[in-house]
């Protein structure tokens, strides 16, 4: 069974607020650290978050397991361990945007997906300062502060859409196809939580990523999924080959339509096969 979605919601903001806003512009040099180079940090209050929310969560769920971002990093085998096994997985992000935050730059998110038999089968985004939240659960639609939301239906082709892409890939795309007019509008956050919430309330159209981490897009994709999007893994072939947090791919495209999916696929095919 799915745990009761108001009370995982309820432990995100509490961690949040106990851990990650108070410390949010605070934060001395000591309280921040390098991982993999220099724009990959993580900070006290993401493995603070972590450590509570990996305590709390397998409480509620007995018999559940977690994959967090920071114990993955020291663990690298703890991933392929998780994925091997039976039990629900929670899926922790706990400062998606770590460098915005750092930083302190917004937006960045909690973000929290629970896997079980091969899905994703419930989702939480929560920004840590004000509490909103987007949530969904498989089968049951995507809501934002208790509201109903959907993708942009009328999103049909790339000139008319606006998405999330990370600007070497805007300059590939132009060095790719010879010209920029492919959407009304892109922009980056340096977060994904807060991109993927985007899409699936309508305001964006689509993102687009070529690292996978499970942490990073499980969540997300699940609320794109729920709200009417689709999400799958770039195919030369036009296969189907839809998202799931163990599985992989040369890049991940999230999209209102099936239209707009099929032209990013062959727009990006060109980027993400160098």
């Amino acid at each position: 069974m799915t745990p009761d979605i108001d009370k995982v919601t309820a432990i995100i903001r509490e961690v949040a607020a106990e851990e990650i806003a108070p410390r949010f512009g605070q934060l001395e040099a000591a309280d921040i650290d390098i991982k993999t180079h220099a724009l990959d940090l993580v900070t006290i209050a993401d493995t603070e978050a972590e450590r509570v929310l990996t305590q709390r969560l397998t409480a509620l769920l007995p018999g559940s397991v977690a994959l967090g971002e920071e114990a993955a990093h020291h663990d690298p085998a703890l991933q392929g361990r998780v994925f091997a096994g039976s039990d629900p997985i929670w899926i922790i992000d706990p400062v998606d945007g770590t460098k915005n935050f750092a930083h302190h730059r917004q937006p960045f998110r909690s973000m929290l997906a629970l896997y079980r038999d091969g899905k994703t089968v419930a989702a939480w985004i929560v920004d840590p300062i004000t509490g909103d939240v987007t949530v969904a659960e498989q089968g049951s639609g995507t809501f934002h502060n208790g509201q109903a939301v959907s993708v942009r239906k009328n999103a049909l082709s790339a000139q008319n859409a606006r998405g999330f892409l990370i600007s070497y890939v805007r300059d590939r795309l132009i060095k790719a196809h010879g010209h920029h007019d492919f959407f009304e509008k892109v922009s980056h956050y340096s977060c994904c939580g807060a991109e993927y919430q985007e899409v699936a309330q309508g305001d964006y159209d689509f993102c687009a990523y070529r690292t996978l981490k499970p942490w990073d897009h499980a969540p997300g994709t699940l609320l794109v999924c729920e709200a009417g999007g689709i999400a799958r893994y770039i195919s030369a072939d036009h296969s189907i080959n839809d998202y799931r947090a163990e599985g992989d791919g040369p890049a991940l495209i999230c999209a209102a339509t099936p239209e707009l999916w099929n032209e990013l696929n062959e727009l990006l095919l060109a980027v993400f096969k160098k």
